[in-house]
């Protein structure tokens, strides 16, 4: 395994779990649940199964010492009668959060850096949406001026 100099570097585990018979709104709650316990990402693609059926794919990324709580998390949550799983290697930005004001309200922003220079800045939506709440503006004014102020984080 390669070491990328200004990147993070780690290993982890893809849990991949196909069925065909499961209810939309548990497989809904499922990436939800999963996000909230400390899945890195999850997320749900539409297949073409055997015997012609539709299905879905919930591909969830963990750390390896959560693999075991995350497999039987989808036993026992979905209708599969398996996981498979794939140790892979991700290379990711080093980032931090950082806090802006926008409307009154705080708004976390994760800054991304290369080389110790940030590069990126990306307000969190969720902070966002509550803004927009709050003050009863439109999302999308409360995104632009958010996103303006990352600009000016990483020029």
């Amino acid at each position: 395994m390669t070491e990328l100099p200004g990147l993070k570097r780690e290993e982890l585990d893809v849990l991949q779990a196909d069925m065909d018979d499961e209810s939309p709104q548990i497989l809904g709650a499922l990436v939800r649940r999963a996000l909230r316990e400390g899945a890195l990402d999850c997320h749900l693609t539409s297949l073409h199964m055997k015997k012609n059926r539709p299905g879905t794919r919930v591909e969830l990324l963990c750390r390896p010492e959560d693999r075991e709580r995350f497999v039987r998390y989808l036993l026992v949550e979905t209708s599969t009668l398996g996981v498979k799983v794939r140790r892979v290697e991700r290379y990711a930005l080093p980032r931090h959060q950082e806090q802006i004001l926008i409307q009154g309200v705080k708004v976390r922003v994760k800054v991304a850096t290369l080389d110790g220079k940030p590069i990126r800045a990306v307000p969190e939506y969720d902070d966002c949406l509550h803004a927009a709440e709050k003050n009863h503006l439109p999302l999308k004014r409360v995104l632009e001026e958010a996103e303006a102020r990352c600009r000016h984080m990483i020029e």
